[in-house]
């Protein structure tokens, strides 16, 4: 491992650029400043093999960066902690070299240190320790939700393929009458009997660990630190307390958004657009943004159109021309605008307003 420390001397208050690529086995660094390159080395992924650098340019004003991933935000807590003014910016955000294929992590960090150092870079949000646990407990009931619905599908496939009839339509599948037959039934072979003994409890544990979670999200909802919040956002036809509190969580800081069209950017509602000369067309969707906070806006407004008579009357006349899909797209788009406007204003939901 290269000694980090060794490192050109530099005044007292020089601005440095220090571009980190992180991976699990390693991180590389790179020191930029007055333009030069200054260092480029590889460490340990571990914020104590820093700590030489940091101390030999701590007379300096330190800018960093790397990029959002699977790694989250200690190191960004750490370099917080050590004076370093820590940025977290989206690879998306990070200019893509035209033509060139090769990708190392030294290119890497170098890149971020030079994009940094010229001023081309924008932070994500970064949200607090406690809010980022709550974060993660909302969104471990989508995945409790994808895992029941997965173990639902592997029991309805396994019945069909053994020629298993379900004395229920399949309106009413999965509800009290159902889940009491699931218990009791049984087959005379053996070992189907046990593959579907281990898939029924799989599906009927998740079941209640769905239930339970929902529960605590409920109180969590009504707590202290998001009554106020749950209690506003409720407000909007289509939105209940666990949605508010996705919504709380999912945004944070409502200041970070100067417009509803920053919002429905941020959600990733904002139609794609491809200009040529004086040519301009609208797309799909962009897709790219909090798809957590897309999905819930996207299902909260199919009940906002019909409990809002503008709502709905904005979705038929879009989807007269355009389809339900896309109108209903833009209904959620629209709610976004509406819900930056209640967070500006203070103002809750008006039918028709």
């Amino acid at each position: 491992m290269p000694h980090l420390e060794r490192i050109p001397n530099l005044p007292p208050r020089s601005k440095v650029c220090l571009g980190i690529d992180v991976s699990r086995r390693s991180w590389h660094l790179t020191v930029r400043s007055g333009g030069e390159t200054l260092l480029g080395a590889s460490c340990p992924p571990q914020t104590a093999a820093l700590e030489p650098l940091l101390r030999k340019i701590k007379a300096c004003r330190i800018r960093s960066v790397y990029e959002a991933g699977p790694f989250g935000y200690g190191l960004h807590d750490w370099l917080t902690e050590q004076g370093v003014e820590s940025m977290v910016v989206s690879p998306a955000q990070v200019p893509v070299e035209v033509g060139n294929r090769v990708k190392t992590d030294r290119r890497d960090s170098l890149k971020l240190a030079g994009t940094l150092e010229a001023g081309l870079l924008r932070p994500i949000y970064i949200p607090d320790e406690e809010m980022r646990a709550h974060r993660d407990l909302v969104r471990e009931r989508g995945r409790l939700q994808r895992h029941r619905r997965a173990s639902m599908g592997r029991l309805k496939s396994l019945f069909l393929f053994h020629g298993i009839e379900i004395p229920f339509p399949p309106t009413s599948h999965w509800g009290t009458a159902f889940d009491e037959w699931l218990r009791e039934f049984t087959v005379p072979n053996p070992v189907l009997q046990e593959v579907i003994v281990l898939t029924r409890d799989l599906y009927f544990d998740l079941d209640e660990k769905l239930q339970a979670l929902d529960k605590r999200l409920r109180a969590l909802a009504h707590s202290p630190a998001f009554a106020a919040s749950t209690a506003f956002f409720t407000t909007v036809p289509g939105i209940g307390a666990l949605s508010a509190l996705v919504i709380a969580v999912e945004v944070g800081d409502w200041r970070r958004f100067p417009n509803g069209e920053a919002f429905s950017a941020y959600v990733g509602l904002t139609p794609s657009e491809y200009s040529s000369g004086e040519s301009i067309r609208h797309g799909h969707i962009t897709r790219t943004g909090n798809a957590h906070l897309r999905t819930l806006l996207v299902e909260a407004s199919w009940t906002l159109i019909r409990k809002d008579p503008s709502m709905g009357a904005f979705y038929a006349k879009i989807a007269a021309r355009r389809g339900a899909k896309r109108a209903i797209v833009a209904v959620a788009r629209k709610l976004c605008l509406r819900l930056v406007a209640m967070a500006k204003t203070g103002e809750v939901y008006r039918i028709g307003g």
